[in-house]
């Protein structure tokens, strides 16, 4: 191509060639976006990292919205605890171990008496305001592992270590390679008075910290709360809602106007004594007598208005909804189960399809997260304790199940929960483990049920059916059903 026609071409980019990428473009109508192509250790810096986690922390303390969101989180996410089982091709020890590890679960935390279960809860709460929450691994005093939660404004870069040296970033040393080498936290002094005590910071190993978040970035090493794309948001609703809160005061304190040829005077004004009209004294005592008692008597060419206050306004109610409406949408809670209004229909089924979808999700990381805990009380079972002795060479293997989702028409999910367990599409594990049980302890008390039942229907000379209430046609058709049935 000759100097000529490079020219040309240029011109035509220049000019406005088709085909082209206009997002990639400057425009006069559009405000310039402040954005770098960069790592996001760089985008996110501690500063960056606390100012957000600190703003978080304040909303879900002092905003009902936001607080919601994080109760539906845990609730959703959660929920009574996940419910881990061994799942090794040896079943004899699946069964010892579920044992084990369910009698460790009351003793987990070495720093108070909380249930693995409670930990989970606070576990969920802190990743969803945080972005993130560290579980140390640890023994306590009996030799026996436990498990230490440690808030993210703890996990710090020490003042004085040569970063540029041991490559720390964000209380984060990581290897060559950016992967994870040691933690440095800050530790409290429980013996100061103090509310501000001195600190000092330990070197943990990455191997005993489970760091508890999701990157959104390949190469992040520290997490961000799950509102941050609408954190101004946030904050947008709550200032309006205040502003609109003292102007609709501001109305309710003056109820009625007296317009005289002196100007405007509020009853408020005639009680305190504070008009400034020539004729003070006289009017102040005439119009509080007149505003004293059920008659309203004014002067001649005076007028008194009742003033109707309008606060808020149709148009700023709809935009409180309009940034309620962008609030959910960047946290990913639809905004029918934070504020709650009709839940009828296909769409309000879908639309609860998908906040189930995106629950399961956020609750497989957590598992994965949990998996570790696990790992680490049942290792100890096998190297240590003894009583997990003979473990399989998959000894690490487990399932989990999810809690129950969010749910628009109970009955017809239960219908097709039963299709599909008859189908052999479930398990009871499953079924079982969405309500927070164990399944064979469930099968077992309904076979202890049914045996007292019957044992008790016998001595009364009753059918069974009729102490359990159930429709006796309903039963003749089940067992004239399963007679027919090859």
């Amino acid at each position: 191509m000759n100097f000529r026609a490079r020219i040309a071409a240029a011109t035509r980019v220049l000019l406005g060639a088709k085909a082209r990428y206009e997002g990639a473009f400057p425009s006069r109508n559009r405000t310039t976006v402040p954005a770098a192509l960069t790592y996001p250790r760089v985008d996110s810096t501690a500063m960056v990292r606390a100012e957000l986690q600190r703003k978080s922390r304040y909303f879900e303390r002092n905003n009902g919205f936001y607080n919601r969101a994080v109760d539906l989180f845990e609730q959703y996410v959660v929920g009574q605890g996940l419910h881990l089982f061994p799942a090794t091709a040896n079943e004899p020890w699946n069964q010892r171990a579920l044992a084990y590890w369910e009698a460790w679960q009351p003793f987990a935390d070495i720093a108070s008496r909380q249930h693995w279960t409670t930990l989970q809860g606070l576990i969920a709460r802190a990743w969803f305001v945080d972005g993130e929450v560290f579980l140390l691994k640890t023994y306590g005093s009996t030799g026996n592992p436990r498990v230490q939660l440690i808030e993210a404004h703890r996990c710090k870069t020490p003042a004085g270590v040569d970063t540029a040296g041991t490559m720390v970033h964000d209380g984060v040393e990581v290897d060559e390679n950016g992967r994870p080498v040691a933690y440095w936290f800050e530790t409290d002094d429980w013996k100061s008075a103090s509310l501000a005590p001195r600190t000092s910071s330990q070197r943990v190993d990455a191997d005993s910290v489970v760091h508890v978040f999701e990157p959104s970035r390949p190469g992040q090493l520290r997490g961000l709360p799950f509102c941050y794309p609408v954190l101004n948001v946030l904050h947008d609703l709550d200032d309006l809602e205040t502003f609109e809160m003292l102007a609709a005061k501001a109305n309710a304190s003056t109820t009625t106007i007296v317009k005289t040829a002196a100007g405007e005077v509020s009853d408020e004004d005639l009680a305190r004594g504070t008009v400034t009209a020539s004729d003070d004294t006289e009017r102040t005592a005439y119009y509080r007598d007149v505003f004293g008692g059920t008659e309203r008597v004014l002067k001649h060419g005076d007028d008194a208005q009742q003033f109707a206050g309008e606060r808020p306004s149709e148009r700023t109610a709809a935009y409180w909804d309009y940034l309620l409406n962008k609030f959910c949408v960047g946290v990913g809670i639809p905004r029918e189960l934070i504020l709650p209004t009709s839940m009828q229909g296909t769409s309000q089924r879908a639309m609860l399809d998908v906040a189930a979808a995106w629950f399961r999700v956020r609750c497989g990381v957590l598992a994965d997260h949990c998996g570790r805990i696990y790992e680490h009380v049942i290792s100890y079972g096998i190297e240590r304790d003894g009583q997990l002795r003979g473990a399989p060479g998959d000894w690490r293997a487990f399932d989990f199940v999810p809690p129950k989702g969010p749910d628009v028409d109970v009955g017809r999910n239960t219908d097709a929960a039963i299709k599909e367990f008859k189908a052999g599409m479930t398990t009871l594990q499953e079924l079982y483990g969405q309500k927070g049980q164990q399944w064979r302890r469930a099968i077992t008390q309904r076979a202890t049920e049914a045996a007292f039942v019957e044992e008790a229907a016998r001595a009364a000379g009753v059918e069974p059916a009729r102490v359990l209430m159930l429709d006796p046609n309903e039963i003749a058709s089940n067992n004239a059903n399963q007679g027919s049935q090859p």
